[in-house]
């Protein structure tokens, strides 16, 4: 976040003596692991961030002890619900030797995918000061972590020789993951364009033009999640829809100068082709 030298070091020098004294105060705790996170550049699971914030506002006007507690209930309770993660076959690839062929490539839409959504998110909570992201738009909170276990699994893979089939597979449960929450997304934004009145007022879609409901984010989903995918067919439909549904919604607010979710597609073929 800072370059080398001793201006940089003295935030970090005062946030390193904070966390030594307040981390064993129950009320810091999560809040300490949060901020380090962003730092190391390894924050919490996104869906966990979300039920932290999205807590009655009951609990959270009773003051830091009563949060605290119900964010040590709901980190348990997400720990346990985590252990075994759930699989969407229909949804995971035939094959994922084309990400292991083309790992650099891979790894960089991943990294750089996941870093866009989440600094759309970020500043979706900036300008609005929401807590929690709109129903219609709440699966792209989840999709940064999913992101970043893909990458994760592609990395543990060998760089030569035959793919374990124990890391085969868990790639394509964590694609599989990955895809599912796509199509949630797809599905939302999908009701969202059919609601009767709008789910969103011209003023709100003013405010998500530039975060949530930017273009630009829309195109570089289309590009990174197709190419990850596997799934030439019914990939490429979804995030079609996916972008129709966007251009329904935000077109008047944030609009591209081309069709840029048409060229993503073609991008991201000619890439895979390589």
């Amino acid at each position: 976040m800072w370059p080398e030298h001793e201006v940089s070091k003295k935030p970090l020098h005062a946030w390193e003596n904070f966390r030594r004294a307040k981390a064993s105060l129950p009320k810091w705790r999560f809040w300490i692991d949060w901020y380090q996170g962003f730092l190391d550049g390894e924050p919490l699971d996104w869906e966990l961030q979300s039920r932290v914030a999205l807590i009655d506002d009951a609990i959270w006007n009773a003051g830091p002890e009563a949060v605290a507690a119900e964010i040590e209930r709901i980190r348990a309770e997400f720990s346990a619900s985590s252990t075994v993660k759930e699989r969407f076959p229909k949804h995971e690839p035939k094959s994922v030797s084309h990400l292991i062929e083309n790992r650099v490539v891979t790894s960089a839409s991943l990294l750089g995918l996941a870093a866009q959504v989440t600094q759309s998110i970020e500043r979706f909570h900036t300008e609005t000061g929401a807590n929690a992201l709109p129903e219609a738009l709440e699966p792209l909170a989840s999709l940064p972590a999913l992101l970043l276990a893909v990458n994760a699994t592609i990395q543990d893979a060998p760089s030569s020789g035959a793919i374990a089939s124990e890391t085969e597979d868990q790639l394509r449960a964590e694609i599989g993951r990955l895809n599912a929450k796509v199509a949630e997304l797809e599905n939302e934004l999908q009701k969202a364009c059919a609601a009767k009145p709008s789910a969103f007022s011209d003023a709100f879609k003013k405010q998500l033009g530039t975060s949530l409901g930017d273009w630009k984010l829309y195109a570089a989903l289309c590009t990174g999640l197709w190419f990850v995918s596997g799934d030439t067919e019914g990939t490429q439909q979804r995030l079609e829809n996916i972008s129709r549904y966007r251009d329904m919604i935000f077109g008047e607010v944030s609009s591209p100068s081309e069709a840029a979710p048409a060229r993503s597609t073609a991008a991201a073929k000619s890439t895979l082709e390589i």
